[in-house]
């Protein structure tokens, strides 16, 4: 079975450590793949956007919304923005905002913007964890996509 890649982009490489923790010890079937920061993680989405790349796709973003550089809310709005190829559609990959904000208008505008979820981080490990293996189990395991040139989108469930 091939994993399913999630990209992480955090610029708290503490938390990056312990998210990458989680997936190792509880989350096998999913691959990580960590960022820095922002600006990181749309130089990586600029060459995936190239024809000639031939890596993996994301099934799903997880962010921070606080990041120097590009924070959250821009990066979600450039990953909406990026052009689409014929194996990744851009605006239909779920999002996934997990910052220390509950801030009313942080919501709001992450939604405006296109963001699939919008979470606040739990403090302890056992919620992390918890929250991580719902997050994805939810939004790779059991949600549906369209379907993008006949071929299912990255994440897409393929359930028989």
């Amino acid at each position: 079975m091939d994993q399913k890649e999630i990209y992480l982009v955090d610029d708290s490489a503490d938390h990056r450590l312990l998210v990458r923790t989680i997936f190792k010890q509880f989350l096998p079937n999913y691959h990580l793949r960590s960022f820095q920061g922002g600006m990181e993680l749309y130089q990586f989405l600029v060459l995936q956007s190239s024809p000639e790349y031939s890596g993996r796709r994301p099934a799903l973003i997880v962010m921070d919304l606080k990041m120097p550089s590009i924070d959250g809310l821009e990066l979600l709005k450039l990953i909406r923005k990026t052009p689409d190829n014929t194996v990744t559609k851009w605006s239909t990959i779920p999002v996934v905002i997990l910052t220390n904000s509950s801030a009313a208008e942080d919501i709001q505008r992450c939604y405006d913007a296109g963001a699939s979820s919008f979470v606040t981080k739990p403090i302890e490990f056992e919620p992390l964890k918890y929250l991580l293996e719902t997050i994805c189990h939810y939004w790779i395991d059991y949600n549906r996509l369209p379907v993008l040139n006949g071929v299912h989108v990255p994440g897409t469930a393929e359930r028989h």
